[in-house]
C-alpha cells in the first residue's frame, strides 16, 4: 500500500488538524497551498515535503498531482476550488477527496461523473463531518426500511465548540446561492422552502431545531434513492439571530467586498480544549408510504473539526488500500452505512 497523498490547503484551520493526524497515523501528505511561509512551516514541523502552488497554475497543480494516488482538498470555499482541482485530476488520473459541504458544489461535481468513470477516477466529496455520519445514517435507515420514501435527518453540537471558519462560510455560502429558507427534495427534485421548526429527540428528550440548506439532501437521493428528503439543524438561540441578521442584508450579500467583510469576522475555530468538551448529536427517521417508520440515532464527537478529521483521514486510506470506485461517489455509496462509526467514541442506537 502507498501511503502517499496530497494535503492542499493543509496550512488552514482543519487542514492542519488533517495533517498532524495523517502523520500520527502513519501516513505520508505532501503538504500544498498558496501561501508558501504558512505550509513551509507546517511541512518542516512536521518533516514532510511541501508543494507551493495556485488552483490556476495548472502545470504546477499537475506536477504535486502525478506524485501522488489521491489528493485530500481542504481549501475552501469548495465552488471556488474543487472545479480546478477536479480538472486536474481528471488529467493526470488521481483520486480526488474534499470537505466540501455545498449542495452546489455536490451538483457540480456530480456532474463529472461520466468523466471520471471514464478516467478510471474517484471523485468523493464531502468526506468530513458533512457528509460522512448523516449519510452513512441515511443508508442505515433505508436498510432499516427498505421500503422508505421519506427521510428526515438532524443534527446538533453540544458543548462549549465553535463551528470552524470553513463550515461557517459554507453557510454564508448557501445564505447567498439560495432563497431565504431551506432547501428540500421532494419527488426527487430539489426545491426551495421556507424554514420550519420541529422538536428531534437526539436520546434525551426534545430538541428545536430548524430546516435548513445542507449537503445531505443532494448526496443522500445518490446513497439512498429516498426521493424526499429534508435536513434539520439545532442552532443556539445566538447562532440563529446572527444569520437572522445577515438574511436582513438581502442583496448585499451577493457583493464580493459584502462576503470578504463578514468572512473577515469569522472568529477561530474551537480549540482542542472546546472541541474535547464538545459532543455532536444525529438523528434520522425514514418513513414509506404505508406509515411504517424506523428511527436511529448517533451520538459522535465534535463535529466540525474532530470528527470530519478523522473521516478525512480514513478515507484516505481507504482510497491508498485501492477502495476507490470511480465516478462520483458519496461517503455512505462507497463505503458504507458504518463509515461514520470507525471514528473512536462514536455510537449508534435504533428505535424499536
Amino acid at each position: 500500500m502507498s501511503d502517499e497523498f496530497l494535503l492542499y490547503g493543509a496550512n488552514g484551520f482543519v487542514g492542519e488538524v488533517i495533517a498532524r493526524l495523517a502523520v500520527q497515523r502513519g501516513l505520508k501528505p505532501t503538504l500544498a497551498g498558496r501561501n508558501a511561509a504558512r505550509v513551509q512551516a507546517l511541512a518542516q514541523e512536521l518533516g514532510r515535503p511541501s508543494r507551493v502552488f495556485r488552483l490556476d497554475d495548472s502545470s504546477g497543480m499537475d506536477k504535486a498531482l502525478r506524485e501522488v494516488p489521491v489528493v485530500l482538498n481542504c481549501a475552501g470555499p469548495y465552488v471556488n476550488t474543487a472545479t480546478p482541482m477536479v480538472d486536474g485530476c481528471l488529467r493526470t488520473g488521481t483520486h480526488y477527496l474534499d470537505l466540501s459541504g455545498g449542495i452546489v458544489d455536490y451538483e457540480a461535481i456530480a456532474a463529472r461523473d461520466a468523466e471520471a468513470k471514464a478516467k478510471q477516477v474517484m471523485l468523493l466529496p464531502g468526506v468530513g463531518f458533512d457528509v460522512v455520519p448523516t449519510d452513512g445514517l441515511a443508508l442505515h435507515l433505508k436498510e432499516r426500511l427498505p421500503s422508505a420514501t421519506h427521510l428526515r435527518l438532524a443534527f446538533c453540537l453540544r458543548g462549549p465548540s465553535k463551528l470552524p471558519p470553513g463550515t461557517l462560510n459554507t453557510i454564508l455560502d448557501g445564505m447567498t446561492r439560495y432563497k431565504p429558507g431551506a432547501i428540500v427534495r421532494r419527488n426527487g427534485q430539489l426545491e426551495s422552502v421556507p424554514p420550519e421548526w420541529r422538536e428531534v429527540d437526539f436520546g434525551k428528550g426534545p430538541v428545536r431545531v430548524v430546516r435548513s440548506i445542507w449537503g445531505d439532501v443532494f448526496s443522500s437521493f445518490y446513497s439512498t434513492g429516498i426521493p424526499n428528503m429534508e435536513e434539520y439543524i439545532g442552532y443556539s438561540e445566538q447562532q440563529v439571530r446572527q444569520m437572522g441578521s445577515l438574511r436582513k442584508l438581502g442583496p448585499l450579500l451577493k457583493l464580493p467586498f459584502v462576503q470578504n467583510y463578514i468572512r473577515r469576522q469569522v472568529p477561530t475555530g474551537p480549540t482542542a480544549e472546546e472541541r474535547a468538551q464538545a459532543r455532536t448529536l444525529v438523528w434520522g427517521e425514514v418513513e414509506d408510504d404505508r406509515g411504517h417508520k424506523a428511527v436511529s440515532r448517533l451520538c459522535g464527537p465534535e463535529g466540525g473539526v474532530t470528527w470530519t478529521s478523522v473521516t478525512a483521514v480514513a478515507a484516505v486510506q481507504k482510497v491508498l488500500e485501492g477502495h476507490a470506485p470511480p465516478g462520483y461517489q458519496t461517503p455512505a455509496k462507497a463505503y458504507g452505512p458504518d463509515f461514520g462509526l470507525e471514528c473512536e467514541g462514536v455510537t449508534r442506537e435504533d428505535d424499536n
